[in-house]
Parts: structure tokens; sequence; C-alpha cells
């Protein structure tokens, strides 16, 4: 599998940059991380001889294993590698005088990707010299340090790379680049990073509703039943509507009607039954939301039961249909996901990578709660992999958006948290200070088991 992140953009590859290849690949990538799923399923199955998963295994990571993600499965050609980083270059805004200095260097790794014999250490060193001219950029432009590109990099090295150019490919692609920009199926989000742009919200894209008038009736009648706990009465009306779904030749409703079931059998625990409704989902809709909530799902099940890999592709896949979709807060869910599997394999590297991704995507959402919560949540990535200062960096963040959001018991909850790691640095005196100000904002809240807390550890800390 292509490393599906890369620093601009939120998409995979498959294929050529053409928007009819991609979109027939998209479907191909979809079906065969439905039937990954299902043959995963199937083999765990007959290991264990149980005819579903059980949760109590879920999160249980060998302490202290680094484990990255394989990217040996296939090869990715050094065209296309060149043309993202273009690609790159364009998104991020980068002046003349930057794009120059990129293509420098990407003209030197073209002249040795097209000699007979490739000299892969030289075609690494000058994508590594090209990543940071750009992180350079980044970082000053930003005013925050960043070494996205570089990661991003480092990650393709992980990967079986084919150093030897395909003249067909770059001789079609390069020419038409910026035309592929504005037609790819799977569009890319940018990076912003100019302070004259606009800043704008971004557009809501709700799941898919029937237009039947009769199909729609059914189909929220279900919904409804589903969201007041009445689930076998919603999968009853569910039925009733997949039904006349059927009948009428609505294949999208029915793609989005497996959804909400794949939803009620992974709250009954049922996970064979709901994985196999996910993956319907994926292979029958059109709709990139659906695609990217059912692939999420898939994702956060096989991380449950500590079944990394397929986790990791429905993850990306996840990733790359929410940022086609324009679901930004979907999008840095699952990288914070990805982020959270990695640091619990004590993965660094990948972890801290996944987490630049968030800050990314979060910061496009312009949401100021979407961000303070993934500030909050790469703190506590950054504590566990020992991070110390940079988690110190995250929950002074997030502190500032609940502040401003009003929201006071979170804000209480991450001053506590930022108390303990001050408290590993040794200074007692501001971790007294950060439980003072957590127990403050805790006495506007209704949470006494939370005022309980912080006042024992205040006491204890004395």
């Amino acid at each position: 599998m292509y490393n599906s992140i890369y620093p601009a953009y939120i998409k995979t590859y498959q294929g050529l940059n053409n928007k009819r290849i991609i979109k027939k690949n998209d479907d191909e990538r979809s079906s065969q991380s439905s039937a990954q799923a299902e043959n995963d399923l199937n083999k765990e199955k007959k290991k264990t001889g149980s005819e579903s998963f059980s949760r109590t295994a879920a999160l249980t990571f060998p302490n202290g294993e680094k484990s990255a993600i394989d990217y040996t499965k296939r090869k990715i050609g050094i065209d296309q590698i060149i043309i993202d980083f273009k690609n790159t270059t364009n998104a991020i805004g980068a002046p003349d005088d930057i794009k120059l200095e990129v293509s420098s260097y990407l003209s030197l790794i073209e002249n040795q990707s097209k000699k007979i014999n490739p000299n892969h250490q030289i075609i690494q060193s000058n994508l590594k010299n090209a990543s940071q001219i750009l992180d350079e950029y980044i970082t000053n432009t930003l005013k925050k340090p960043s070494k996205v590109v570089e990661n991003w990099v480092d990650a393709l090295f992980l990967q079986q790379i084919d150093y030897k150019s395909n003249s067909s490919i770059t001789s079609t692609q390069t020419v038409e680049e910026e035309n592929i920009q504005k037609e790819e199926s799977i569009t890319p989000d940018k990076i912003q990073v100019s302070e004259t742009v606009e800043k704008k919200n971004p557009v809501k894209k709700d799941i898919y509703v029937p237009q039947d008038p009769e199909l729609k009736r059914k189909f929220l009648a279900a919904k409804k039943y589903a969201a007041i706990d009445e689930k076998e009465k919603a999968l009853y009306s569910f039925q009733n509507a997949m039904d006349y779904a059927q009948e009428i030749g609505d294949n999208q409703t029915c793609a989005m009607i497996h959804y909400e079931e794949g939803v009620i059998y992974d709250g009954f625990n049922r996970i064979d039954d709901a994985l196999y409704n996910y993956n319907r989902a994926i292979r029958q809709s059109e709709d990139n939301n659906i695609k990217a909530r059912a692939h999420y799902s898939m994702g956060k099940i096989y991380d449950d039961y500590v079944k990394f890999e397929p986790a990791v592709e429905h993850l990306a896949a996840a990733v790359s249909f929410a940022g086609e979709a324009d679901n930004l807060k979907l999008q840095t869910q699952a990288l914070s996901n990805l982020a959270k599997m990695h640091a619990d394999r004590y993965d660094k590297k990948n972890a801290l990578m996944f987490m630049d991704l968030t800050d990314l995507a979060a910061s496009e959402t312009h949401d100021e709660r979407v961000i303070g919560i993934n500030a909050n949540r790469n703190a506590s990535y950054c504590k566990k992999l020992n991070e110390k200062a940079r988690a110190l960096e995250y929950y002074k963040n997030s502190a500032k958006i609940y502040d401003n959001l009003a929201d006071k018991e979170k804000l209480a909850k991450n001053y506590k948290e930022a108390a303990s790691v001050m408290l590993s640095f040794g200074n007692k005196s501001k971790a007294e200070k950060l439980l003072t100000k957590a127990y403050i904002a805790a006495q506007s809240t209704d949470n006494n088991e939370l005022k309980e807390e912080i006042a024992l550890e205040l006491q204890l800390s004395e």
C-alpha cells in the first residue's frame, strides 16, 4: 500500500493521475480493503474457532515494541514521487526562488532516474535536500518548526521504490500537470501557509438522504428508532427501507442503509455483521462521505482487536475519502487514530509524523473545538512517547482554546494532565500552579468526581 498521506495532499495513489483511471482504482482499492477485512475475519474465526470477535483484547499492545507500517507490498515509481513533490511545492504557495531551488534538485533526480542503473543514494539525498528547503519555507511562514515534508520523504524510504524512470508516465503527466490538479477525482486539501489567503469555513457534507418521498419516510423512521436506541426496531425498519430501495433500484440508498446497519451491529458487538455491512456500503456507495465513515469504522474495529495492518489500511482510506468529501473533521479524526496507533506501539517517528498531519488537517477546519481536541490528544500521545516538552506545548495550546470556548471541564482536565507532565520534570511548584488552575476551572462544572480528584492531587503535592 502506498503511503496514503503526503505533505500537501491527503489522498491515495493508484495508477496514473487520470481522473477516469483513479476512479476505477479507487473502487478496486475499496474492494481490496473490504475483501481483506473479510479474509482477515475468516482467518481469525478459523484460528479461534469463534464466530465473532471479542473486544476483551482491545488496546493490549506489546509494551515497548516498536513497529512501523509495512510499506513493502508494492513499488512506487520515482516519476509519481517527483510529480507529488512538484504538486506539494505548488500547493504550499512557494515563491519562485523556492520553486527554482527545489526544481534544481528534482532535475538531478530525474536525470539520475533515466540512467540504466540509477544511483539510489543520489536520488535519496536530493529528495532529502528538497524536502528540507520546503520545510524551512513552511517553518518561516507559519513561525512554527515543521518537518512534515522531510517526514513524508522518510516514510517513502520505508517502501519499495522503483528508482528507474518510466518515460511513458513522465511524458504524459509532466506536460499536463496543471490540468491534472484540477481534474483529479480525489481533490487535494492544500496546506494554508499564506496569511493573505482568505480563510473559509469548510462546507459541511452530510451523508446522502434519499430523494424518493416514500423511501425517505421509511429511512428516517428507521433513523429515529436508532436514535432512541431501539436497535431491533431500527434494524427491522431499515430492512423495510432496503426492500423498497431495491424495488425502485436506488443503489445509493442501499449502500447508506448498509452503513447504518453496520453502526447498529457494531454497537451490538456483532462484529461479523458490522464488517459485512460496512464492506457492502463501501462497495455500493458513490458517496465519499459514506465510504470515509465506513472505512473509519472498520479501521476502529481492527484497531480494537490489535490487528494493525488492516486497521492502518482502512484508516488511511478514510483519510483519503474524507478529504475528497471535504469532511475535514473526520479526516482529522482518522489521522489522529493513526497517530495514536503508532504511539501505542512506541513508534515515535511515525507517530510524530501523523501528529504533524493532524495539526495541518485540524487547522484547515477553522473550528476551534476540533483544533483544541486535536491538540489535547496529541499532548497525550507525546506524553506516552516521553516527548514532554512537546506535550506541554500541546497542552498550552489546547488550554487557550478551551478557555476561549469557556469549556471549563475540558480546561480543568487539560490543566490536570499538564500538571502531571510538569511534575515528571521535577518542577513541583509549576505543577501545583497548574493543579490550582485545574481546581478553579473544575469549580464551574458539575463534575464532582473531577473536583475530588484534583483536590486530592493538590493535597498530595503539598
